[in-house]
């Protein structure tokens, strides 16, 4: 009788040829899927810019109440620039600072079109939404940032309040 030891085994077991090669190909086509996913920025670059614009719009409706003042928002379409003044100038002499410092301008990446429904007003030092013609707002304001696959994001304005909310 031989030690249990010295027994050679049967067989060694381990994949064969064809095992490895199918789950390579499974893996290849996972990761083809994964970088389209991943390689479509379009949708996050959309809803990052309206969240960015939300955020922008609040702040500026903060400083107008905090210091009494009407804060003028510029929005360009055609660029998805968005501005903010302390004064009506076309030019923006005074443009609103950050706290972090620097002017209140946000633009759209290049794959984001964006469409308003009020391309200037202001926020009255109560907070209000204000016309371009200096009378209070009747309607809410509606800023959409749309990605290059469709997907919409809307910031509103609501008319009475000067509510800034992201949809």
């Amino acid at each position: 009788m031989t030690p249990i030891a010295h027994r050679i085994p049967p067989r060694h077991q381990g994949f064969t040829m064809v095992e490895l090669i199918v789950v390579i190909l499974i893996a290849g086509i996972m990761s083809f899927y994964a970088m389209g996913k991943l390689g479509s920025t379009g949708d996050v670059n959309a809803q990052g810019y309206a969240d960015q614009l939300a955020s922008g719009l609040r702040f500026a409706q903060k400083a107008a109440v905090a210091q009494r003042r009407p804060v003028y928002i510029n929005i360009v379409a055609a660029s998805g620039r968005m501005y903010a003044c302390l004064d009506a100038a076309a030019g923006c002499a005074t443009p609103l600072t950050q706290p972090a410092g620097g002017a209140l301008d946000i633009s759209a990446p290049a794959t984001v079109v964006v469409t308003t429904s009020a391309a200037q007003f202001s926020f009255n030092g109560l907070g209000s939404p204000v016309n371009s013609s200096g009378t209070n707002a009747t309607a809410t304001i509606q800023i959409v940032a749309t990605s290059s696959t469709g997907q919409a994001f809307t910031v509103t304005v609501q008319a009475d309040s000067g509510y800034v909310q992201r949809i």
